[in-house]
């Protein structure tokens, strides 16, 4: 069976899509124009007009191909196993230029992603990897992995997010999300391996007293389970237990590069609505976003009467008031929007959904999580021993790291001072660190700071100072001597430096 390959601008997107959908799938042209419109033409919108589609007939996609064979060839309708490939570049393509090596770092630099069209009717659109450089909006960062791809029979890499819709079947929202979010961390980390929807049906099964096909969602536990399963030591948030810190911790795990599963519904509102997404991201943050950050507050008295006595005022960057970029099987990839309305992007019945519950897929070995660490940090500062001074106005950036990223970027880091740079890449770190850094307002309108505080995310006892490794803010230094246990201080000249982004991908053009 040959592969039939064609070239147009996305322009002429809608005719061609059609004809593929009738000659490959044996859809009818008025149930194609249908599903182009519904389902495709939303994806096309928002990629530039200068964009050029180049299909292939016949593909072999993974992920439709397992859920083929573990469940859609069992029925009695024939369903086709192959699928339709659409590839995107940026600017004009030729057929030509793919036989000639020569053209090839050209075509590689146009190169944008690819989603697969699967013969599963209404619900066609399956798995799929866009760069957000497509995109006609793209000032935002987020989490991103290079993945690997042939067009044409030219290999070629797209920085992006996996996505894909659900067939309703074998795969939901849920599934959808534990699919995506594990298709990411094995592109990224070597410790982790890409699952199938079949995968999935078969670990939940081990939880499960029902069948797990047809699919009818996953709970909260259910999610968790699979992807502790699936080698992560997850943690669970819910917004009636974590209240007034829970968007805070939200958008820390957010600035700290996790996609986090996202449970919404709207049954508390009175509706039936429940949904899963992943927000992997969050919008360029500006100088007027900082500017109208509200002073931290908490229900901690003992903080609380530190604060007002020490006349301390105290700003959490992750309490900037900003939209989140979610991946949602129901949309096309990076929707926008805040967390107090989720689902901003869907109609008007969508509108009532808040944020319940979110799920962090956390490496094993980090038993130091958001919530303790935030708080062990301003315990420490406002507390002492070595608190900060009196009349203090100050900003703190709170992100998760591996130390050998930290290290790295802080090699590369022109503007931060050799002596403190000196002795923090010889300080022996764990494989993961809270990083906090300090800052104010107007160092962070400029991307900049002038403290830095490491704490061990491997170390869930907080008591006597054993996960801090080093604290420097307000000149002094505070090191932990790990002989005696004792927090030994140092004066130190601290000089404002670049903060650390190393962990989200900027893709503005």
């Amino acid at each position: 069976m040959n592969i039939s390959v064609y070239i147009e601008p996305i322009l002429n997107g809608e005719e061609l899509v059609k004809k593929l959908l009738q000659d490959e799938f044996g859809i009818n042209e008025i149930n194609a124009g249908i599903l182009f419109k519904k389902l495709v033409k939303p994806h096309f919108e928002k990629f530039k007009d200068n964009t050029y589609i180049l299909a292939e007939t016949n593909y072999v996609d993974k992920a439709f191909r397992d859920s083929y064979y573990h469940y859609y060839s069992s029925k009695l309708p024939k369903y086709k196993r192959d699928c339709i490939r659409l590839s995107f570049f940026e600017d004009e393509i030729i057929d030509t230029s793919f036989f000639d090596h020569t053209q090839h770092k050209s075509l590689q630099e146009k190169y944008r992603g690819f989603i697969v069209l699967r013969p599963t009717d209404p619900f066609i659109i399956g798995r799929s990897i866009i760069s957000p450089l497509l995109l006609k909006t793209n000032n935002f960062v987020s989490c991103a992995s290079k993945f690997h791809t042939t067009v044409y029979g030219v290999k070629f890499t797209v920085n992006g997010f996996p996505h894909s819709s659900q067939d309703t079947e074998t795969i939901s929202c849920a599934e959808t999300s534990l699919w995506a979010i594990m298709e990411y961390f094995s592109n990224k980390y070597s410790d982790y391996q890409p699952i199938l929807p079949s995968k999935i049906i078969k670990t939940l099964n081990k939880v499960s007293s029902e069948r797990q096909v047809p699919s009818k969602g996953l709970n909260i536990a259910q999610m968790s389970f699979a992807l502790k399963e699936f080698g992560f030591g997850t943690r669970i948030y819910s917004k009636e237990e974590y209240s007034s810190e829970f968007e805070s911790l939200f958008s820390c795990y957010v600035e700290s590069g996790i996609p986090i599963i996202v449970a919404i519904d709207n049954r508390q509102n009175g509706g039936n609505i429940g949904h899963a997404l992943l927000a992997i991201g969050h919008d360029n943050i500006n100088v007027h976003q900082i500017t109208a950050l509200p002073q931290f507050t908490t229900t901690d008295s003992t903080l609380t009467q530190t604060l007002k006595t020490n006349n301390i005022t105290l700003y959490d960057y992750d309490n900037i008031i900003k939209d989140f970029v979610f991946i949602d099987d129901n949309h096309p990839s990076y929707q926008k929007a805040p967390l107090a309305t989720p689902a901003g992007h869907y109609g008007s019945e969508w509108q009532n959904c808040d944020v319940t519950f979110f799920i962090v897929p956390l490496y094993p070995k980090i038993y130091l999580e958001a919530y303790e660490a935030k708080n062990y940090v301003r315990n420490f500062i406002l507390n002492g021993p070595r608190p900060l001074n009196n009349d203090s106005e100050i900003l703190l950036r709170f992100y998760l790291a591996s130390s050998r990223s930290f290290k790295d970027s802080l090699a590369k880091n022109v503007s931060f001072q050799a002596d403190l740079k000196s002795i923090l890449i010889e300080t022996s770190m764990p494989k993961f660190i809270w990083v906090t850094e300090v800052s104010s307002k107007d160092l962070m309108k400029e991307k900049k700071a002038n403290g830095i505080i490491i704490v061990d995310a491997t170390e869930a006892n907080i008591y006597f100072n054993k996960p801090l490794i080093l604290a420097a803010y307000q000149d002094k230094m505070i090191l932990l001597n790990e002989i005696s246990g004792t927090l030994e201080s140092n004066t130190l000249d601290l000089h404002e430096y670049r903060i650390f982004e190393q962990n989200l991908n900027y893709f503005e053009s």
